[in-house]
């Protein structure tokens, strides 16, 4: 990782994806709803940095600019590595096809590198951190219903608990119920 660029939010994701259920939580939705894991990431962090909310107009240019490399490179690099794990390999000793496995896996991180410099250039100036924590989450949470317009989907209890260790973890000094309260979760 030390040939990627420092950003505030590369060091976001990788502070927030590395918590406990995020990404399974994340790629869930990368499934079930096609959701791009790099701009769930982005609507939490614009949030969570103070830096605002987005429009649907606003997302749907930024969805429409990262596509081709979404499409043409980070996708591809997903299906490759999945192909490996998948696939027969049998006439081939295992440590090398597993070797073959990383070295893909270390070219779609890079991938996905690229595409949140992509998605984060439109966001040069620093955050404001002095914002209230609770308007914070307030435009976090309201950035992912941003997103759901644009995925055509209506979030449903399944989608929100699903968020719920993405959002958990971008807030960690809230409680988890002030989380659930903001994603609409009733226990």
């Amino acid at each position: 990782m030390s040939d990627f660029l420092p950003h505030p939010f590369w060091n976001f994701s990788l502070e927030v994806y590395a918590a406990e259920g995020v990404a399974v939580s994340c790629l869930a939705l990368q499934e079930r709803r096609q959701a791009n894991v790099n701009v769930l990431l982005l609507c939490v962090w614009l949030g969570a940095s103070g830096r605002g909310t987005l429009t649907v107009d606003r997302l749907k240019t930024l969805l429409a600019e990262i596509e081709p490399w979404q499409s043409g490179v980070v996708r591809l690099a997903r299906a490759m590595r999945q192909r490996i794990k998948d696939g027969d390999w049998s006439t081939v000793p295992a440590e090398t096809v597993q070797a073959a496995r990383r070295r893909v896996a270390d070219a779609e991180l890079a991938a996905e590198h690229v595409e949140q410099l992509m998605l984060a250039a439109h966001w040069p100036l620093p955050g404001d951190r002095d914002r209230p924590l609770h308007q914070r989450l307030r435009a976090a949470v309201g950035n992912l219903g941003v997103y759901a317009v644009c995925l055509g989907v209506t979030p449903d209890a399944r989608d929100r608990e699903s968020l719920l260790p993405l959002v958990a973890a971008a807030f960690p000094t809230l409680h988890e119920i002030e989380v659930e309260g903001a994603l609409g979760i009733t226990r």
